[in-house]
């Protein structure tokens, strides 16, 4: 296997790239797994079950489901890992977590319902997972800085990409096999309540425009639903700030694809209007736009999200988000490598033989 972006291993809540997903989802896990079409699967938990008016549920876990402290991880474990991470507080769909015994955990909902709830599958839930559960034989190597054409020559088995160029390069090679995951990422330009809007990307043929033109991505124009067009009960954003007189378009550094979306709507909007795309670091960018104090921003939002308001939290209060457009990823497999499944966010896992 191999990881062509760069890994950091304090971001296994919230992956940052490609590599990132596929690691930490083979590093670790959740009470329970979604695949594609939405299913709980057994993740930690082999079981679960409910009271009878459905706001109860208890997990089982597996036996041996992990190591924690150098010693086998316990439902006490896992609980405690939930209350220092407010795993449960900021689900907004959890009331309280208690481990039972060594083994079950007991989930008291705020509301009831009648099927398992999802949001156990969240990240914020997971713990890492033994190693002898992990596939055997597989095994990962970080090739960040490394072209990808080079790490499969080389004999990586499998590559998750964005970049359709390298389909294009192994369409000819019979050893390999590529298929287009899930779209996974909506990129929308974000504009703070306290900004004079900018109204240049609204019919559904400039989407397309700027999916077909402005990126080299596989991408499409934005299609609903958007689940930031559905806030429920989640509590309000962060109040926004006073508008920059720099008048940017920020996004983030590396993001080729916000890059093209920025530059062209600084193109769209004109000279006349002073915009400039600007790209900032991760400890910059995740600060401004939590305040909003910049002219507008692209942003890429996951497509689906388990939480919602933990999401939406990270935004400004109040702030106008247009839809631009959706991109997704390739996995290209070398045939023989292990099998894969692709999981309720487009993220790939793989699965023992």
């Amino acid at each position: 296997m191999a990881l062509l972006d760069s890994v950091r291993r304090d971001h296994f809540l919230a992956p940052a790239n490609e590599s990132e997903l596929l690691l930490y989802r083979m590093t670790f896990d959740t009470p329970l797994r979604l695949d594609c079409r939405g299913t709980a699967l057994p993740g930690l938990a082999k079981s679960w079950h409910k009271d009878s008016a459905g706001r109860v549920w208890t997990l089982t876990l597996k036996d041996d489901v992990g190591i924690y402290y150098d010693s086998p991880l316990t439902a006490h474990d896992v609980v405690a890992q939930w209350n220092e991470r407010k795993a449960i507080e900021s689900s907004m769909f959890l009331q309280s977590a208690v481990a039972l015994d060594d083994k079950r955990i007991s989930v008291t909902l705020s509301r009831p319902q009648d099927s398992v709830p999802k949001i156990l599958a969240d990240p914020v839930f997971s713990l890492p997972i033994a190693n002898a559960q992990r596939p055997p034989g597989v095994r990962f190597e970080t090739l960040a800085g490394v072209d990808s054409r080079d790490a499969l020559d080389r004999g990586a088995d499998l590559a998750v990409t964005r970049d359709p160029t390298l389909v294009d390069y192994l369409a000819g090679r019979p050893e390999f096999s590529a298929f287009a995951l899930p779209w996974s990422r909506t990129y929308v330009l974000l504009q703070p309540a306290s900004a004079r809007a900018l109204s240049l990307v609204g019919a559904e043929t400039d989407r397309r425009s700027l999916a077909r033109d402005a990126v080299s991505a596989d991408a499409r124009a934005a299609e609903p639903p958007f689940w930031w067009n559905d806030p429920g009960s989640c509590p309000t954003g962060v109040a926004p700030g006073a508008i920059s007189a720099s008048s940017r378009v920020v996004y983030l550094r590396g993001d080729e694809v916000a890059r093209g979306l920025a530059e062209r709507i600084v193109a769209l909007a004109g000279s006349a209007a002073g915009l400039r795309a600007a790209a900032m670091e991760p400890e910059e960018f995740v600060p401004l736009l939590r305040i909003g104090s910049e002219r507008a921003y692209v942003v890429a939002l996951p497509r689906r999200t388990l939480a919602p308001c933990r999401e939406s939290a990270a935004l400004p209060e109040g702030a106008r988000i247009q839809p631009l457009i959706d991109t997704r990823a390739y996995a290209i497999v070398r045939k023989g490598a292990p099998p894969l499944a692709v999981e309720w966010d487009g993220t790939v896992r793989v699965v023992p033989r």
